[in-house]
């Protein structure tokens, strides 16, 4: 018996709220819960924390819905799991009340305030680590509809403008990569493949361009409504136009695909479709070009900047709600070093769960990546602004552990 009936209040977390919304009625249970764990490689600091994350899961399902809660570290022993099931819960205030190990196996006793309400991930995240995305070339289905205005560059410009303004949010670090093509074809287009939505050439990028997540997207239709108004017209013909019309003659759709692959898996995360309409009130024979101040100005600009708005935000809400993840890049006996930094929020003391990293293949021959959770915690000892050094309990060798596998906060 380890320390028996010790108990000692462990965290505080605020409720997860959507941003812009009110507080809604929320429910305060005092809840107790037993977690199980196989000690591996006499490692109690990993074991005691799987059995907290269990303990916690019951709670979950006791209270009618998932729960949030962050990691503490008490006398150099974890007393509380970082893991968010979901945001729908949070967990308050824990007290450790009992835990044996018997054999391999420790069995830990918990009891916890458990704040239930019906609010979703939102603008919240399950910890302060940044997210790292890189914001890839967007693929234009009609070409020629980019003559018109003199949109030739939409789809470097656009991811531009993306990756700008998801760096205003605190969640996400955006890398501009609008120079980087994730789609040749409609043909690589993911929902155009399978129905998993997988993406090998993220991987790719993701190893390129050293970030968790990729964006791209596809641009579905820039026409204008009306596109006999391109052709030459009378005088006359061009005043019974205005006549009949007004300024909606000159309305123009804006329609785009968003999709959201993790890097290291090539799973799609995030996808919707984002469509509006707007006057193109530019001269006609004037070609300003996307993101000019003469597009951003016309009434078909903004609304597409209305828009992009939209996007960044839905895009920082998943993101944030998606798990922090980095890659370990050397190990060295009991070390191990992963290639985010302070930078990134990480600082010395934090702990990160430890997955290897393996392929496997269907009956297609398709490949696929699988996370194996080694139940290891990784304790970082050293942070620097673009990499970090942590330690295990045992040696990497012994684990399997290698260059390429990768810890992950949930």
């Amino acid at each position: 018996m380890l320390n028996t009936i010790f108990r000692h209040k462990v965290l505080w977390i605020l409720c997860l709220l959507i941003a812009g919304l009110q507080i809604p009625q929320s429910e305060a249970k005092w809840l107790e819960a037993t977690g199980q764990a196989r000690i591996m490689h006499q490692d109690l600091v990993s074991a005691r924390r799987t059995a907290i994350r269990d303990a916690i899961q019951q709670l979950s399902l006791r209270a009618g819905a998932d729960v949030s809660s962050f990691q503490q570290m008490t006398d150099g022993a974890i007393t509380a799991d970082n893991l968010r099931v979901s945001s729908n819960g949070t967990v308050q205030d824990i007290n450790i009340l009992d835990e044996v190990v018997q054999g391999n196996i420790l069995t830990l006793t918990i009891e916890a305030d458990v704040l239930v309400d019906a609010q979703s991930c939102g603008h919240e995240s399950s910890n302060a680590y940044l997210r790292s995305a890189a914001v890839a070339s967007f693929y234009l289905e009609d070409p020629q509809s980019a003559s018109f205005g003199g949109f030739y560059d939409i789809s470097q410009k656009l991811p531009a403008d993306l990756s700008q303004r998801l760096n205003n949010f605190e969640h996400v670090k955006a890398l501009d990569a609008s120079g980087f093509q994730v789609y040749t074809s409609p043909k690589t287009i993911p929902t155009s493949v399978t129905t998993t939505g997988t993406l090998t050439t993220a991987i790719t990028a993701s190893n390129q361009l050293g970030v968790q997540y990729v964006i791209s997207g596809v641009i579905r239709d820039i026409s204008m409504a009306r596109p006999d108004l391109l052709r030459t017209k009378s005088y006359f013909s061009q005043v019974k136009d205005k006549m009949e019309h007004g300024d909606n003659r000159f309305e123009r759709r804006f329609q785009m695909d968003i999709y959201v692959h993790d890097g290291f898996s090539g799973a799609m995360v995030y996808s919707r479709r984002y469509e509006t309409l707007g006057n193109w009130n530019v001269p006609l024979e004037e070609k300003p070009g996307f993101g000019s101040v003469a597009f951003w100005k016309s009434d078909y600009g903004q609304k597409v900047s209305d828009v992009f708005d939209r996007v960044v935000d839905d895009l920082n809400s998943s993101l944030s709600c998606q798990p922090f993840m980095a890659k370990v890049t050397r190990t060295e006996g009991k070390k191990i070093y992963l290639d985010a930094g302070a930078g990134d929020g990480l600082r010395p003391g934090d702990t990160l769960n430890l997955y290897r990293l393996s392929t496997f293949y269907d009956a297609n021959q398709n490949a696929y990546t699988e996370l194996e959770n080694t139940k290891i915690v990784v304790t970082l000892k050293k942070v620097q602004p673009f990499f970090s050094r942590g330690v295990v309990s045992t040696e990497t060798d012994k684990l399997g552990i290698q260059q390429g596998d990768i810890v992950i906060a949930w």
